[in-house]
């Protein structure tokens, strides 16, 4: 089965902020943990604590294309909407890249979200095919009003929607707002650092409710299984094995596609490798 994971962040300088792990996870050293853990594949999402964070995620997917991709950070103070389709296309055409990635987990990122000065790249990124995943707990009705403008648009809810810091059975109380979102076929969800909102350990049974309903809602087709790695207190290989051996009402087809190929045909990394 092919396992690729849905979220990872590298960088090579700096210290992770609000994340387990602090010391850099170079493309060496991802390597080696993939390896390990027995995933073949990577979506590259460079981290805010790391201002090369792009430029570093673009070199490791270029030296190794059939293992890393990514889903880059809007360059500092974003993009001109002047120039906005050339600037788009420029951004996809960098060898690497698959999407952009949006934050809005914090009132001073979340800013532009809510006074609409993005709303000129929603049309644009939908008819350009570009994936666009947001990490905006709390703002999944705006992530509603996007998908709902944009039929088209190829959206990702990240962590499936949970607020900062959250753990133990308050991390999914925004529950229903994230499954009114699965009315909206152009809507994916990434299941990233599930685990880590657990207060029990492997194979993390407090989890396994919340998932289901996930699961029940969007279907295995729209499901992403992803680790953020940096932020794991347990082993990477627990992390895989959480839903590939740990939640037995998924089918072995539903497996492969939330393990990896949703991801793969989602951001045209195809063809994947042997599976």
């Amino acid at each position: 089965m092919l396992i690729v994971d849905a979220q990872i962040h590298p960088w090579a300088r700096g210290e992770a902020t609000g994340h387990h792990r602090k010391s850099p996870i170079t493309t060496e050293i991802l390597l080696q943990e993939m390896a390990s853990a027995g995933v073949d594949r990577a979506i590259l999402v460079p981290p805010l604590w790391d201002r090369g964070g792009n430029a570093y995620a673009l070199s490791a997917a270029k030296a190794h294309p059939d293992r890393f991709a990514v889903m880059g950070l809007p360059p500092a103070g974003g993009f001109d909407p002047k120039n906005g389709r050339g600037r788009l296309t420029e951004w996809m055409n960098q060898p690497g890249m698959a999407g952009l990635r949006f934050l809005f987990n914090a009132p001073d990122r979340a800013a532009p979200l809510l006074d609409g000065a993005l709303e000129w790249i929603w049309p644009l990124a939908e008819d350009l095919g570009l994936v666009v995943a947001m990490l905006a707990p709390g703002r999944l009705d705006r992530v509603a009003g996007i998908a709902e403008r944009h039929p088209r648009l190829k959206l990702i809810v990240d962590h499936l929607g949970v607020p900062r810091g959250a753990s133990g059975p308050r991390a999914f109380d925004h529950l229903p707002e994230l499954i009114a979102l699965s009315r909206f076929a152009n809507v994916s969800v990434k299941a990233v650092a599930v685990c880590d909102y657990a207060q029990d350990v492997y194979p993390f049974p407090s989890v396994e409710a919340p998932l289901r309903r996930v699961f029940d809602a969007f279907g295995p087709g729209r499901v992403m299984w992803g680790s953020d790695l940096s932020r794991l207190k347990h082993s990477y290989r627990e992390c895989v094995t959480h839903f590939t051996e740990g939640l037995p009402w998924l089918s072995d087809d539903d497996l492969r596609q939330v393990m990896g190929t949703n991801m793969c045909r989602m951001v045209g990394w195809m063809p994947p490798v042997a599976a």
